[in-house]
């Protein structure tokens, strides 16, 4: 449970005599104080007073703690307006809802408050003191933008199921997608690095690389059960139940971290074929030996699946329903609003970003 921390508005003047050009205390009272309308859930007005620098001659106005300067809506009517956007309404839901409540605002001051919060999220984790990872999960997903294709790369804190950053690099860019786990690696001082089957990520500067169990398992067995239906249908019984066997054996082993001998002995059965399906379940045994030892048998959690739940939970919910994002800097900014607002200790206050 998190318990959120919305921004408040203020009853009482707070005197600043300090000059906002030069900087100089001395400011005097230049008028009274006048109360002016604002937009908010609870009051309808604040306090408003001018002040006058006595070296300069520059006037400037105090308010009330709790509206932005030349803005009419309050930052508490803003928070409320990006909190319903994170929970799953459109920037016009949003309008709607607040208007069905005599809340006026409106569907572009909503965008415009959710992505000013995002870059300041971003900007808060990025100034926070580098995280310190054990496990690092790493994982890519697509990012459709208004008029071009590109791709995003995650960056998770596997044990405290935490996102660590966000890089806009598609993952089939090899060169790119190296450079970033290393130098991920190197400010978080991660020792082990955990990623799916893909080869770009073979080759990296990680101390322990190993490959989530669940996408290892799944895909060989995938592969284990099209090869068993390939052999019915060409009538090879035996071979498809091998093909059967080998799906047992991938299951009942997958805790084990040396290869079972029952699989070796499967290798060795089609080590020397080299046509049609009998090569196929020959390349599918060898690469299954080859790469036994790289799978993660982690006791806690030997998969990559909380990257890919923080993907889901951070951005690609939204990307769906809203079709896209239309920039760039929005888009990188929305997961970090969404680790924000998942608090810290049970705690998230929003007024450190409206």
């Amino acid at each position: 449970m998190v318990n959120y921390l919305f921004p408040s508005v203020g009853g009482e003047l707070r005197l600043q005599r300090t000059c906002p050009h030069y900087a100089r205390h001395g400011g005097r009272i230049h008028s009274g104080v006048w109360q002016r309308s604002i937009e908010d859930i609870r009051v309808s007005t604040i306090a408003q007073q001018r002040m006058r620098c006595a070296f300069c001659g520059t006037t400037w106005t105090i308010r009330a703690e709790g509206v932005g300067d030349g803005r009419q809506p309050s930052d508490r009517l803003r928070a409320v307006g990006v909190f319903l956007y994170m929970l799953g309404l459109s920037y016009r839901g949003v309008d709607r809802f607040a208007h069905s409540l005599d809340w006026k605002t409106s569907k572009s001051a909503v965008e415009r408050d959710v992505g000013e919060a995002g870059q300041q999220a971003k900007t808060l984790h990025e100034q926070a003191p580098p995280m310190r990872v054990r496990i690092l999960g790493t994982d890519g997903t697509g990012a459709k933008m208004a008029g071009e294709n590109g791709g995003m790369l995650f960056f998770v804190d596997l044990e405290r199921q935490r996102l660590v950053c966000v890089e806009p690099v598609q993952e089939t860019d090899a060169k790119k997608v190296r450079e970033h786990i290393q130098r991920v690696m190197e400010q978080t001082g991660a020792h082990e690095l955990r990623t799916d089957e893909l080869s770009v990520y073979e080759p990296t500067a990680a101390p322990e690389h190993t490959v989530c169990l669940a996408h290892w398992l799944k895909s060989k067995c995938r592969r284990a059960w099209e090869l068993a239906r390939r052999f019915e249908a060409e009538g090879m019984a035996y071979e498809a139940q091998t093909m059967r066997e080998l799906i047992d054996l991938l299951h009942r082993y997958r805790g084990s971290a040396q290869l079972p001998e029952e699989i070796g002995r499967l290798v060795r059965r089609f080590i020397h074929c080299r046509e049609g399906l009998l090569w196929k379940a020959n390349q599918l045994l060898q690469h299954i030996e080859r790469t036994w030892s790289l799978v993660s048998r982690d006791p806690t959690d030997p998969t990559n699946n909380t990257t890919e739940r923080i993907i889901g939970l951070t951005y690609k919910i939204r990307a769906k329903t809203m079709r896209g994002f239309k920039s760039w800097d929005k888009a990188l900014a929305h997961p970090y609003l969404s680790q924000f607002l998942r608090g810290t200790e049970g705690v998230c206050d929003l007024r450190k970003v409206i």
